[in-house]
């Protein structure tokens, strides 16, 4: 991946940035929302899109650094 040209790195972020934020937070949001959790469950299985978020911006960061 570090051979890559810096046009495909940046349509790799893009790429990833959108689906991370545009398909897999809301959906795993909105399934979390409809699984009637409560407790310490819920609040675990809340960290799953900040966890996410946060694998999305590792990625972008990687594949700049790269």
């Amino acid at each position: 991946m570090g051979n890559g040209t810096i046009g495909g790195r940046i349509m790799a972020v893009i790429f990833g940035t959108i689906l991370i934020v545009g398909a897999a937070i809301p959906i795993t949001q909105e399934t979390i929302d409809t699984a009637n959790l409560t407790g310490t469950t819920a609040t675990v299985v809340g960290f799953i899109p900040l966890f996410l978020g946060l694998a999305g911006l590792a990625l972008a960061a990687a594949l700049v650094v790269l």
